[in-house]
């Protein structure tokens, strides 16, 4: 039998290679024995911020959370606030009507990893946000007493704004409120919902804002009654140096009362015809005028058979223009001879038309002038002036065309030496 040589076997590489093995697994299990005493893991769901969008586009259908799952020491997981871990997408530099696919990232605190995010990629349907305002319209029922009308119906805001997808926004047809007969025996002040009628079905969500509005209205015995403009008919030719500025009447309203199907006919009052062809700027005032009698039989006015019709006049302006005025220099050095460039410019004149009508060259006796006080130099550029002469018409220069002329100096032809 041969002697067993166990230094041998020490020193082979099969023993050395068996004993680091055995060595690597033993720190392995050391070392996951400790971490899994001293580390932990969590699971939770966490909310989904989506950050760098425009303040006018929202995301559709948008994935409001994520399922996470951490882990940390477990001294830090216990302590942990888990408002402090983010999940967010980066949605900056996206344009609105496209649809995107973006990775999910998370923002953990100090010492804590992640080991899974789920979904890990959020799809971005991205459209632009508008708001549209509408107005409320009351919707009657259909059940009204005979012989009874609504009255006073006051709508506070009477607008409200629609808020939500472009292309849901467009889909709404109307606003309206719905009260009751019951709620309009009752009268008085009361809070409404919005509602809104729509083509077809929306893809997001769409918002009233406000979501109710301040109704008043009554449930009142006699004929449906219906506040209409009054419209105010003119006839004659004004002066021409007056048009008229504007045309109110007091009041601007007025109520008929009939049948409902006769008041949806008639959408105004008439006033009986003002001779406008004698009114002058002067004569700014107020007259009380009768109001015609509605045509359609059984429709009446109500309360008012006449109203008090304002005429605000203002005068009218025209112009004229006069060319080749000779320009005048004064207050000349006379040791001097001058000479104006242009010596003759244009002039437009403004003033009431009719005495514009009247306006020639030869009775308008206006002069244009260049003042040469201090003036010892030349050439030399200066202003054209204008004045007028023993005029007895308010008139305007509104332009001098060319504005300024050159001013050059001639030489002079006397002989001193005699």
């Amino acid at each position: 039998m041969k002697n067993f040589n166990f230094d041998k076997i020490l020193a082979s590489s099969w023993t050395l290679w068996a004993l680091s093995i055995f060595l690597a697994l033993g720190m392995w299990i050391y070392v996951t024995g400790i971490e899994e005493s001293e580390y932990i893991t969590r699971q939770f769901s966490c909310p989904i911020e989506y950050r760098g969008l425009d303040a006018q586009t929202i995301v559709r259908g948008r994935l409001s959370e994520v399922d996470i799952e951490i882990r940390g020491p477990e001294e830090a997981i216990m302590h942990l606030d888990y408002n402090s871990v983010k999940a967010y997408v980066d949605a900056r530099n996206l344009a609105p009507g496209k649809r995107y696919t973006a990775n999910i990232n998370v923002d953990l605190p100090i010492n804590i990893y992640l080991v899974s995010c789920f979904p890990s990629q959020a799809t971005l349907d991205l459209v632009r946000q508008v708001t549209r305002l509408m107005t409320v319209e009351t919707v009657l029922p259909q059940n009204i007493p005979e012989g009874h009308y609504i009255e006073g119906v006051e709508i506070i805001p009477k607008e409200v704004g629609i808020r939500g997808a472009e292309d849901d926004v467009v889909k709404i047809g109307s606003v309206r409120i719905t009260p009751t007969i019951e709620e309009l025996q009752e009268g008085g002040e009361r809070l409404m919902a919005v509602k809104f009628s729509q083509s077809e079905a929306f893809e997001g969500n769409v918002t009233v804002e406000p979501a109710q509005v301040r109704f008043h209205g009554n449930l009142v015995r006699g004929l449906p009654r219906k506040r209409v403009p009054v419209n105010v008919r003119l006839t004659g030719k004004l002066d021409d140096d007056y048009e008229i500025r504007s045309v109110t009447t007091e009041p601007s309203e007025i109520q008929i009362e009939g049948n409902r199907e006769d008041l949806a006919k008639i959408e105004a009052i008439d006033t009986e015809l003002i001779d406008i062809s004698s009114a002058t700027e002067n004569e700014n005032q107020s007259i009380v005028v009768p109001l015609r009698q509605p045509e359609i039989e059984g429709v009446s006015l109500v309360n008012n058979s006449s109203v008090k019709v304002s005429l605000q006049l203002s005068e009218t302006r025209a112009e004229t223009l006069l060319t080749n005025i000779p320009v005048e220099l004064r207050n000349v050095d006379p040791l001097q001879t001058w000479e104006a460039n242009p010596p003759n410019v244009s002039i437009t004149i403004e003033g009431r038309p009719s005495v514009i009508s009247k306006i020639s060259r030869e009775n308008i006796n206006i002069k244009a002038y260049a003042d040469m006080t201090n003036i010892f130099m030349a050439p030399v550029t200066l202003p054209v002036k204008t004045e007028f002469v023993s005029n007895d018409y308010v008139l305007k220069v509104t332009k001098i065309e060319p504005q300024n002329i050159t001013i050059n100096e001639l030489e002079n032809d006397l002989d001193f030496s005699k």
